[in-house]
Protein backbone atom coordinates (compact mmCIF):
# COMPACT_ATOMS: atom_id res chain seq x y z
CA UNK A 1 0.00 0.00 0.00
CA UNK A 2 1.42 3.64 -0.73
CA UNK A 3 0.72 5.53 1.68
CA UNK A 4 1.42 9.53 1.10
CA UNK A 5 1.45 12.94 2.96
CA UNK A 6 -0.06 16.24 0.73
CA UNK A 7 3.21 17.13 0.31
CA UNK A 8 3.78 13.67 -1.46
CA UNK A 9 0.56 13.73 -3.56
CA UNK A 10 0.21 13.78 -7.43
CA UNK A 11 -1.09 17.50 -7.76
CA UNK A 12 -2.16 17.75 -11.27
CA UNK A 13 -4.16 21.04 -11.60
CA UNK A 14 -7.61 21.19 -12.55
CA UNK A 15 -11.61 22.22 -11.25
CA UNK A 16 -11.72 21.60 -7.43
CA UNK A 17 -14.90 20.77 -6.02
CA UNK A 18 -16.09 19.40 -2.47
CA UNK A 19 -18.64 16.93 -1.97
CA UNK A 20 -20.37 16.99 1.40
CA UNK A 21 -22.96 14.12 2.89
CA UNK A 22 -25.78 15.99 4.73
CA UNK A 23 -29.33 14.70 6.49
CA UNK A 24 -32.19 16.92 5.45
CA UNK A 25 -34.59 16.33 7.60
CA UNK A 26 -33.09 16.23 11.36
CA UNK A 27 -35.54 13.63 13.00
CA UNK A 28 -33.90 11.19 11.11
CA UNK A 29 -31.77 10.40 13.64
CA UNK A 30 -33.01 7.97 15.85
CA UNK A 31 -31.28 6.92 19.61
CA UNK A 32 -29.20 4.01 18.77
CA UNK A 33 -28.31 1.68 22.13
CA UNK A 34 -25.38 -0.49 20.04
CA UNK A 35 -22.34 0.55 22.08
CA UNK A 36 -18.82 2.07 20.22
CA UNK A 37 -16.03 -0.16 20.02
CA UNK A 38 -13.10 0.00 22.64
CA UNK A 39 -10.61 1.61 19.82
CA UNK A 40 -13.81 4.08 18.60
CA UNK A 41 -14.36 5.17 22.04
CA UNK A 42 -10.11 5.33 23.35
CA UNK A 43 -10.14 7.81 19.94
CA UNK A 44 -12.97 9.82 20.94
CA UNK A 45 -11.78 10.15 24.52
CA UNK A 46 -8.75 11.56 22.91
CA UNK A 47 -10.72 13.84 20.28
CA UNK A 48 -10.22 17.24 21.95
CA UNK A 49 -6.60 17.40 21.84
CA UNK A 50 -7.02 18.42 18.14
CA UNK A 51 -5.00 16.67 16.03
CA UNK A 52 -6.12 15.27 13.29
CA UNK A 53 -6.21 11.31 12.68
CA UNK A 54 -7.63 10.87 8.95
CA UNK A 55 -6.68 8.10 6.85
CA UNK A 56 -7.73 8.78 2.99
CA UNK A 57 -7.51 7.39 -0.94
CA UNK A 58 -6.96 8.92 -3.86
CA UNK A 59 -7.81 7.85 -7.15
CA UNK A 60 -8.82 8.30 -10.76
CA UNK A 61 -12.42 7.98 -12.03
CA UNK A 62 -12.90 6.37 -15.85
CA UNK A 63 -14.02 8.38 -19.23
CA UNK A 64 -15.36 11.90 -19.14
CA UNK A 65 -16.55 12.84 -15.33
CA UNK A 66 -20.20 12.20 -14.53
CA UNK A 67 -21.18 14.46 -12.02
CA UNK A 68 -24.31 12.45 -11.54
CA UNK A 69 -23.17 9.70 -11.33
CA UNK A 70 -20.68 10.29 -9.00
CA UNK A 71 -23.85 11.76 -7.01
CA UNK A 72 -25.31 8.25 -6.98
CA UNK A 73 -22.07 6.57 -6.19
CA UNK A 74 -21.48 8.81 -3.10
CA UNK A 75 -24.75 8.18 -1.85
CA UNK A 76 -25.00 4.34 -2.71
CA UNK A 77 -21.88 3.88 -0.72
CA UNK A 78 -23.14 5.88 2.75
CA UNK A 79 -26.00 3.36 2.36
CA UNK A 80 -23.83 1.05 1.89
CA UNK A 81 -21.99 1.06 5.29
CA UNK A 82 -23.77 1.80 8.57
CA UNK A 83 -21.19 3.72 10.32
CA UNK A 84 -21.04 6.18 7.45
CA UNK A 85 -24.77 6.74 8.59
CA UNK A 86 -24.33 7.02 12.39
CA UNK A 87 -22.61 9.58 14.80
CA UNK A 88 -21.13 9.54 18.66
CA UNK A 89 -21.49 12.13 20.74
CA UNK A 90 -19.83 13.01 24.25
CA UNK A 91 -22.16 13.87 27.30
CA UNK A 92 -19.65 14.24 29.90
CA UNK A 93 -17.71 10.36 30.65
CA UNK A 94 -20.95 9.20 28.59
CA UNK A 95 -20.84 8.48 24.80
CA UNK A 96 -23.76 8.43 23.35
CA UNK A 97 -24.66 7.42 19.16
CA UNK A 98 -27.41 8.12 16.89
CA UNK A 99 -28.15 6.43 13.74
CA UNK A 100 -29.93 7.61 10.32
CA UNK A 101 -31.65 4.53 7.95
CA UNK A 102 -29.98 4.34 4.16
CA UNK A 103 -31.88 7.03 1.80
CA UNK A 104 -31.72 9.29 4.72
CA UNK A 105 -28.89 11.73 3.10
CA UNK A 106 -28.44 14.08 0.58
CA UNK A 107 -25.28 15.10 -1.14
CA UNK A 108 -23.71 18.97 -1.40
CA UNK A 109 -21.42 20.13 -4.06
CA UNK A 110 -19.34 23.41 -3.62
CA UNK A 111 -16.65 24.55 -6.53
CA UNK A 112 -13.54 26.14 -4.59
CA UNK A 113 -11.61 26.91 -7.87
CA UNK A 114 -11.96 26.05 -11.73
CA UNK A 115 -7.85 25.95 -11.61
CA UNK A 116 -6.74 24.83 -8.66
CA UNK A 117 -2.55 23.90 -8.42
CA UNK A 118 0.54 23.64 -6.79
CA UNK A 119 1.26 23.78 -3.37
CA UNK A 120 -2.10 26.13 -2.83
CA UNK A 121 -3.52 22.52 -3.96
CA UNK A 122 -2.31 19.92 -1.35
CA UNK A 123 -2.37 22.93 1.86
CA UNK A 124 -5.95 23.54 0.90
CA UNK A 125 -6.76 20.30 1.21
CA UNK A 126 -5.20 19.58 4.02
CA UNK A 127 -6.97 22.18 5.70
CA UNK A 128 -9.71 20.84 4.69
CA UNK A 129 -9.95 17.33 5.68
CA UNK A 130 -8.06 18.24 9.06
CA UNK A 131 -11.16 20.57 9.72
CA UNK A 132 -14.12 18.04 8.58
CA UNK A 133 -12.49 14.47 9.56
CA UNK A 134 -12.82 14.81 13.46
CA UNK A 135 -14.46 12.56 15.71
CA UNK A 136 -16.81 14.36 16.91
CA UNK A 137 -18.70 15.94 14.00
CA UNK A 138 -21.02 14.14 11.25
CA UNK A 139 -19.84 13.66 8.72
CA UNK A 140 -16.50 12.39 9.91
CA UNK A 141 -15.70 12.29 6.21
CA UNK A 142 -15.24 14.43 2.70
CA UNK A 143 -14.72 14.04 -0.71
CA UNK A 144 -12.58 15.87 -3.04
CA UNK A 145 -12.73 16.26 -7.15
CA UNK A 146 -10.47 17.28 -9.59
CA UNK A 147 -11.82 17.22 -12.60
CA UNK A 148 -10.10 17.44 -16.18
CA UNK A 149 -10.77 17.52 -19.28
CA UNK A 150 -9.62 13.44 -19.52
CA UNK A 151 -9.62 12.83 -16.03
CA UNK A 152 -11.25 12.95 -12.59
CA UNK A 153 -9.37 12.27 -9.44
CA UNK A 154 -11.13 11.38 -6.46
CA UNK A 155 -10.12 11.93 -3.00
CA UNK A 156 -11.94 10.82 0.20
CA UNK A 157 -10.77 11.41 4.06
CA UNK A 158 -12.37 9.81 7.03
CA UNK A 159 -11.44 9.93 10.70
CA UNK A 160 -10.02 6.68 11.95
CA UNK A 161 -13.14 6.46 14.17
CA UNK A 162 -14.73 4.99 11.06
CA UNK A 163 -12.11 3.37 8.84
CA UNK A 164 -9.11 1.72 9.10
CA UNK A 165 -6.34 0.80 6.60
CA UNK A 166 -8.39 -2.07 4.89
CA UNK A 167 -11.42 0.14 4.66
CA UNK A 168 -9.79 2.42 2.91
CA UNK A 169 -8.27 0.17 0.29
CA UNK A 170 -11.74 -1.34 -0.29
CA UNK A 171 -13.25 2.62 -1.18
CA UNK A 172 -11.72 2.55 -5.24
CA UNK A 173 -12.92 -0.40 -6.64
CA UNK A 174 -16.18 0.41 -4.50
CA UNK A 175 -16.59 3.96 -5.72
CA UNK A 176 -16.04 2.95 -9.00
CA UNK A 177 -18.19 0.07 -8.94
CA UNK A 178 -21.00 2.25 -8.01
CA UNK A 179 -20.05 5.31 -10.12
CA UNK A 180 -20.08 2.68 -13.18
CA UNK A 181 -22.65 0.93 -12.74
CA UNK A 182 -24.99 4.38 -12.64
CA UNK A 183 -23.45 5.49 -15.82
CA UNK A 184 -25.08 2.83 -17.48
CA UNK A 185 -28.25 2.08 -15.14
CA UNK A 186 -26.94 -0.50 -13.88
CA UNK A 187 -27.28 -2.71 -10.06
CA UNK A 188 -23.79 -2.42 -8.72
CA UNK A 189 -21.99 -6.23 -8.18
CA UNK A 190 -20.99 -5.88 -4.60
CA UNK A 191 -21.55 -8.17 -2.27
CA UNK A 192 -23.21 -7.43 1.19
CA UNK A 193 -21.33 -5.81 3.77
CA UNK A 194 -21.43 -6.31 7.57
CA UNK A 195 -22.62 -3.32 9.98
CA UNK A 196 -19.65 -2.33 11.96
CA UNK A 197 -22.20 -0.66 14.44
CA UNK A 198 -23.23 -4.71 15.10
CA UNK A 199 -19.55 -5.57 15.21
CA UNK A 200 -18.99 -3.13 17.84
CA UNK A 201 -22.05 -4.23 20.20
CA UNK A 202 -20.88 -8.11 20.17
CA UNK A 203 -17.52 -7.16 21.18
CA UNK A 204 -18.71 -5.47 24.17
CA UNK A 205 -20.64 -7.90 24.65
CA UNK A 206 -17.53 -10.64 24.47
CA UNK A 207 -15.38 -8.52 26.72
CA UNK A 208 -17.18 -7.60 29.37
CA UNK A 209 -16.65 -9.97 32.35
CA UNK A 210 -12.88 -10.42 31.05
CA UNK A 211 -10.17 -10.99 33.98
CA UNK A 212 -6.82 -10.32 33.98
CA UNK A 213 -5.99 -14.21 34.17
CA UNK A 214 -7.06 -14.09 30.21
CA UNK A 215 -3.93 -15.41 28.44
CA UNK A 216 -4.00 -12.17 26.16
CA UNK A 217 -3.70 -9.78 29.51
CA UNK A 218 -0.65 -12.41 30.27
CA UNK A 219 0.67 -11.60 26.85
CA UNK A 220 0.91 -8.16 27.44
CA UNK A 221 2.05 -8.17 30.36
CA UNK A 222 5.30 -10.37 29.39
CA UNK A 223 5.93 -7.77 26.85
CA UNK A 224 5.61 -4.52 29.33
CA UNK A 225 8.08 -6.83 32.08
CA UNK A 226 10.54 -7.32 29.61
CA UNK A 227 10.74 -3.63 28.43
CA UNK A 228 11.16 -1.81 31.69
CA UNK A 229 7.54 -1.29 32.51
CA UNK A 230 6.76 0.26 29.10
CA UNK A 231 5.80 -0.68 24.96
CA UNK A 232 8.57 -1.45 23.22
CA UNK A 233 10.79 1.38 21.57
CA UNK A 234 12.47 1.71 18.08
CA UNK A 235 15.49 -0.38 17.71
CA UNK A 236 17.90 1.91 17.42
CA UNK A 237 18.32 5.23 19.26
CA UNK A 238 17.59 8.88 18.02
CA UNK A 239 16.31 11.98 19.17
CA UNK A 240 13.11 13.04 19.49
CA UNK A 241 12.20 16.39 20.19
CA UNK A 242 8.33 17.09 21.57
CA UNK A 243 6.18 19.19 19.19
CA UNK A 244 8.03 18.59 15.47
CA UNK A 245 6.01 17.47 12.46
CA UNK A 246 7.19 13.64 11.61
CA UNK A 247 8.85 12.64 8.91
CA UNK A 248 7.35 9.95 6.68
CA UNK A 249 8.19 8.01 3.47
CA UNK A 250 8.55 4.84 1.64
CA UNK A 251 10.85 2.31 0.67
CA UNK A 252 11.06 -0.97 -1.33
CA UNK A 253 12.50 -4.08 0.04
CA UNK A 254 11.88 -6.70 -2.99
CA UNK A 255 10.44 -5.98 -6.60
CA UNK A 256 7.46 -8.57 -7.72
CA UNK A 257 10.08 -11.53 -9.01
CA UNK A 258 11.89 -10.73 -5.52
CA UNK A 259 9.08 -11.02 -3.02
CA UNK A 260 8.07 -14.12 -5.08
CA UNK A 261 12.04 -15.77 -4.15
CA UNK A 262 11.56 -14.10 -0.65
CA UNK A 263 8.29 -16.58 -0.61
CA UNK A 264 9.82 -19.48 -1.60
CA UNK A 265 12.49 -19.28 0.66
CA UNK A 266 10.79 -18.49 3.84
CA UNK A 267 8.02 -21.34 3.04
CA UNK A 268 11.49 -23.91 2.19
CA UNK A 269 12.26 -23.24 5.80
CA UNK A 270 8.96 -23.35 7.63
CA UNK A 271 7.77 -20.58 6.94
CA UNK A 272 5.81 -17.74 5.00
CA UNK A 273 5.96 -14.00 3.72
CA UNK A 274 4.51 -12.86 7.24
CA UNK A 275 7.02 -14.68 9.15
CA UNK A 276 9.63 -13.63 6.85
CA UNK A 277 9.02 -10.46 7.07
CA UNK A 278 9.02 -10.50 11.21
CA UNK A 279 12.41 -12.67 10.62
CA UNK A 280 14.16 -9.90 8.58
CA UNK A 281 13.01 -7.25 11.31
CA UNK A 282 14.17 -9.58 14.15
CA UNK A 283 17.62 -9.99 11.78
CA UNK A 284 18.27 -6.28 11.40
CA UNK A 285 17.81 -5.29 14.92
CA UNK A 286 20.30 -8.05 15.76
CA UNK A 287 22.54 -6.51 13.50
CA UNK A 288 22.36 -3.37 13.45
CA UNK A 289 21.60 -2.85 17.85
CA UNK A 290 23.06 -6.64 19.27
CA UNK A 291 19.37 -7.65 20.18
CA UNK A 292 18.61 -11.07 20.84
CA UNK A 293 15.41 -10.46 21.28
CA UNK A 294 12.44 -9.07 18.71
CA UNK A 295 9.72 -6.50 20.64
CA UNK A 296 6.65 -4.27 18.58
CA UNK A 297 3.46 -3.97 18.61
CA UNK A 298 1.55 -4.92 16.10
CA UNK A 299 -2.09 -4.24 14.54
CA UNK A 300 -4.42 -7.34 13.12
CA UNK A 301 -7.55 -7.15 11.71
CA UNK A 302 -10.91 -8.51 13.46
CA UNK A 303 -12.69 -9.01 10.46
CA UNK A 304 -14.13 -12.99 11.16
CA UNK A 305 -16.05 -13.71 8.05
CA UNK A 306 -16.77 -12.26 4.49
CA UNK A 307 -19.34 -9.62 5.09
CA UNK A 308 -17.04 -8.38 7.07
CA UNK A 309 -14.18 -8.25 5.31
CA UNK A 310 -15.94 -6.35 2.76
CA UNK A 311 -17.31 -3.21 5.57
CA UNK A 312 -16.21 -0.55 6.36
CA UNK A 313 -14.99 0.54 10.22
CA UNK A 314 -12.49 -0.06 12.35
CA UNK A 315 -11.64 -3.49 12.98
CA UNK A 316 -8.21 -3.99 14.23
CA UNK A 317 -7.09 -5.26 17.60
CA UNK A 318 -3.14 -4.40 18.56
CA UNK A 319 -0.71 -6.96 19.84
CA UNK A 320 2.46 -7.58 21.43
CA UNK A 321 4.84 -9.45 18.85
CA UNK A 322 8.13 -10.62 21.06
CA UNK A 323 10.54 -13.64 19.92
CA UNK A 324 13.64 -14.85 20.33
CA UNK A 325 16.08 -14.10 17.60
CA UNK A 326 17.95 -17.52 17.35
CA UNK A 327 21.05 -18.62 15.62
CA UNK A 328 18.76 -20.01 12.45
CA UNK A 329 16.70 -18.79 10.16
CA UNK A 330 14.44 -22.03 10.64
CA UNK A 331 14.22 -21.34 14.42
CA UNK A 332 13.62 -17.70 13.81
CA UNK A 333 10.83 -18.71 11.31
CA UNK A 334 9.27 -20.94 13.95
CA UNK A 335 9.87 -18.82 16.51
CA UNK A 336 7.79 -15.90 14.56
CA UNK A 337 4.90 -18.49 13.28
CA UNK A 338 4.69 -19.13 17.06
CA UNK A 339 4.22 -16.02 18.11
CA UNK A 340 2.33 -14.19 15.50
CA UNK A 341 -0.50 -17.26 15.62
CA UNK A 342 -0.63 -16.23 19.72
CA UNK A 343 -1.03 -12.37 18.56
CA UNK A 344 -3.56 -12.97 16.53
CA UNK A 345 -5.58 -14.02 19.38
CA UNK A 346 -4.42 -11.28 21.69
CA UNK A 347 -5.70 -8.83 19.19
CA UNK A 348 -9.18 -9.99 19.89
CA UNK A 349 -8.72 -8.21 23.22
CA UNK A 350 -9.22 -4.68 22.30
CA UNK A 351 -5.81 -2.76 23.53
CA UNK A 352 -7.98 -0.26 25.88
CA UNK A 353 -9.25 -3.13 27.86
CA UNK A 354 -6.15 -4.80 27.62
CA UNK A 355 -5.05 -1.56 29.95
CA UNK A 356 -7.43 -1.01 31.67
CA UNK A 357 -7.22 -4.74 33.27
CA UNK A 358 -3.12 -4.23 33.66
CA UNK A 359 -4.23 -0.53 35.73
CA UNK A 360 -2.03 1.51 33.18
CA UNK A 361 -2.31 3.60 30.52
CA UNK A 362 0.76 2.65 28.16
CA UNK A 363 0.73 3.19 24.82
CA UNK A 364 2.49 2.11 21.35
CA UNK A 365 5.43 3.48 20.45
CA UNK A 366 6.93 0.85 18.04
CA UNK A 367 4.30 -0.44 16.02
CA UNK A 368 5.03 -3.25 12.92
CA UNK A 369 2.30 -3.73 10.69
CA UNK A 370 1.88 -6.15 7.57
CA UNK A 371 -0.82 -6.60 5.17
CA UNK A 372 -0.83 -8.49 1.93
CA UNK A 373 -2.97 -5.88 -0.29
CA UNK A 374 -3.17 -8.36 -3.37
CA UNK A 375 -6.96 -10.27 -1.86
CA UNK A 376 -8.05 -6.19 -1.72
CA UNK A 377 -10.97 -6.29 -4.38
CA UNK A 378 -9.78 -4.32 -7.24
CA UNK A 379 -5.97 -3.80 -6.17
CA UNK A 380 -4.56 -5.38 -9.28
CA UNK A 381 -5.61 -2.24 -11.12
CA UNK A 382 -4.39 0.64 -8.63
CA UNK A 383 -1.75 1.64 -10.96
CA UNK A 384 -3.99 2.38 -13.79
CA UNK A 385 -6.17 3.84 -11.31
CA UNK A 386 -3.32 6.01 -10.17
CA UNK A 387 -4.09 4.61 -6.45
CA UNK A 388 -2.33 6.73 -3.46
CA UNK A 389 -3.67 5.92 0.16
CA UNK A 390 -3.24 9.15 2.24
CA UNK A 391 -2.92 10.18 6.16
CA UNK A 392 -2.92 13.17 8.37
CA UNK A 393 0.49 14.42 9.54
CA UNK A 394 1.38 13.69 12.99
CA UNK A 395 3.47 15.66 15.71
CA UNK A 396 4.21 12.58 17.97
CA UNK A 397 7.57 12.24 19.68
CA UNK A 398 7.30 8.87 20.84
CA UNK A 399 5.81 6.83 18.08
CA UNK A 400 7.50 4.86 15.15
CA UNK A 401 5.25 3.37 12.68
CA UNK A 402 6.05 1.27 10.01
CA UNK A 403 3.54 -0.61 7.47
CA UNK A 404 5.10 -3.60 5.42
CA UNK A 405 2.94 -4.75 2.27
CA UNK A 406 2.91 -7.21 -0.33
CA UNK A 407 1.15 -6.19 -3.53
CA UNK A 408 1.31 -6.69 -7.05
CA UNK A 409 5.29 -5.15 -7.82
CA UNK A 410 6.63 -6.20 -4.47
CA UNK A 411 7.22 -5.53 -0.66
CA UNK A 412 7.37 -1.74 0.32
CA UNK A 413 7.42 -0.39 3.74
CA UNK A 414 5.71 2.85 4.53
CA UNK A 415 7.57 4.46 7.69
CA UNK A 416 5.92 7.23 10.00
CA UNK A 417 9.23 8.94 12.84
CA UNK A 418 9.72 11.80 14.68
CA UNK A 419 11.00 14.08 12.46
CA UNK A 420 14.36 14.17 12.98
CA UNK A 421 17.85 13.89 10.52
CA UNK A 422 18.84 10.89 13.13
CA UNK A 423 15.67 9.58 13.22
CA UNK A 424 15.79 9.12 9.17
CA UNK A 425 19.33 7.82 9.20
CA UNK A 426 18.52 5.07 11.90
CA UNK A 427 15.16 4.25 9.99
CA UNK A 428 17.49 4.01 6.39
CA UNK A 429 19.92 2.22 8.28
CA UNK A 430 17.39 -0.39 9.70
CA UNK A 431 14.96 -0.59 6.75
CA UNK A 432 18.41 -1.20 4.16
CA UNK A 433 19.36 -4.58 6.24
CA UNK A 434 15.82 -5.56 6.42
CA UNK A 435 16.13 -5.37 2.66
CA UNK A 436 19.22 -7.19 2.61
CA UNK A 437 18.45 -10.04 5.04
CA UNK A 438 15.43 -10.43 2.67
CA UNK A 439 17.16 -11.09 -0.25
CA UNK A 440 19.42 -13.38 1.59
CA UNK A 441 16.69 -15.87 2.30
CA UNK A 442 15.38 -14.87 -1.57
CA UNK A 443 19.17 -15.64 -2.48
CA UNK A 444 19.10 -12.86 -4.40
CA UNK A 445 22.88 -11.77 -4.72
CA UNK A 446 22.97 -9.03 -4.76
CA UNK A 447 20.14 -7.13 -3.82
CA UNK A 448 19.18 -4.40 -6.17
CA UNK A 449 19.75 -0.72 -5.68
CA UNK A 450 16.71 0.62 -3.30
CA UNK A 451 15.10 3.91 -3.90
CA UNK A 452 14.05 5.32 -0.80
CA UNK A 453 11.86 8.35 -0.92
Amino acid sequence: MDIKEFGDLDRRPGRLMVWRVNVPDPISWRPDPRRPSYVQEEHLRSADDGRPGWLGAAFDLPGEFNAAALSKAILGWVNRHEVLRSRLTKDGSAIHRTTIDPGAVALEKTVVGDRVDGDDFAQLLEKLFDAETTALRWPAYVFVTISRPTSTSLLLACDHSVSDAYSMALVPYEIRELYTAAIHGMAPQLAAAHSYLDHAEAERERVTSLTDDHPAIGHWRELIAANGGQLPDFPLTFDVPEGSLQRSGQMWLLDAAGASEFDRGCRAEGGNTATGIFACLALAGKTLANQRQFHAVAPFHTRYDLRSMRSVGWYVGMSPVSFRVADTLPEILHAARLELKRAKKTAQVPFSKAMELLGTTLRDRFMVSYMDNRTVPGSDCWPDWRTRFLISRSSDACETYLWVSRWQDGISANFRHPGTATARSAMDHYLAEVAAQAHLIGRAHPPPQLSID
